[in-house]
């Protein structure tokens, strides 16, 4: 079984139909982890530039790599056997954590986004699994788009474009949604 957006697709694998439309399932569900993984690396590529050095906040987005979740909770049981046969290519929660706990706490991290930052690179830091730095997806270096997805996730969660500057400046800044009382501040 596969949940792609509500919809959950079966597999028979008697029917090429089934196994053409689980294909189908499975190849949209990973599209969708794609975008959403890539629009998070430009939103936060924006944060990156539009935070102050002085600031002393450093962005950095990581992955973790496969890591063995309860994902595959909802797939045929086949295919939650075999996922769980593939120890070699799965990080167990400590192996998976490893990237997220490197970017958090090695001392050179702040440098490394600070050169980013001077060499007016495109996105933020971007630590892979083994904690080394890597290049995101070429989709991610559009700038363009970075920008528009920021404004559109502002505003999606009802905060101004220029919500991160204002909050530096130490304005409060009210959420268009919500409890009125909540406000944002540094």
């Amino acid at each position: 079984m596969v949940h792609t957006c509500c919809k959950v697709t079966e597999l028979d694998l008697l029917s090429l139909d089934s196994v053409a439309r689980f294909a189908e399932a499975w190849n949209a569900a990973w599209h969708h982890y794609m975008f959403s993984s890539t629009m998070l690396v430009m939103f936060s590529s924006v944060l990156h530039k539009r935070l102050p050095a002085e600031a002393g906040i450093s962005v950095v987005c990581n992955t973790p790599g496969i890591v063995l979740t309860n994902v595959a909770r909802d797939l045929p049981q086949f295919l939650q056997v075999g996922y769980h046969l593939i120890p070699y290519f799965i990080f167990n929660a400590e192996e998976g954590s490893q990237s997220t706990l490197f970017a958090a706490t090695d001392p050179q991290i702040s440098e490394y986004c600070e050169m980013l930052k001077a060499d007016d690179w495109p996105v933020c830091a971007y630590i892979s699994h083994d904690c080394r730095p890597t290049n995101a997806s070429e989709e991610a270096h559009n700038v363009e788009t970075s920008y528009e997805v920021w404004e559109k996730m502002l505003a999606l969660v009802g905060l101004p474009s220029d919500a991160v500057e204002r909050l530096i400046e130490g304005e409060e800044i009210k959420c268009r949604f919500g409890n009125p009382q909540d406000s944002f501040h540094l």
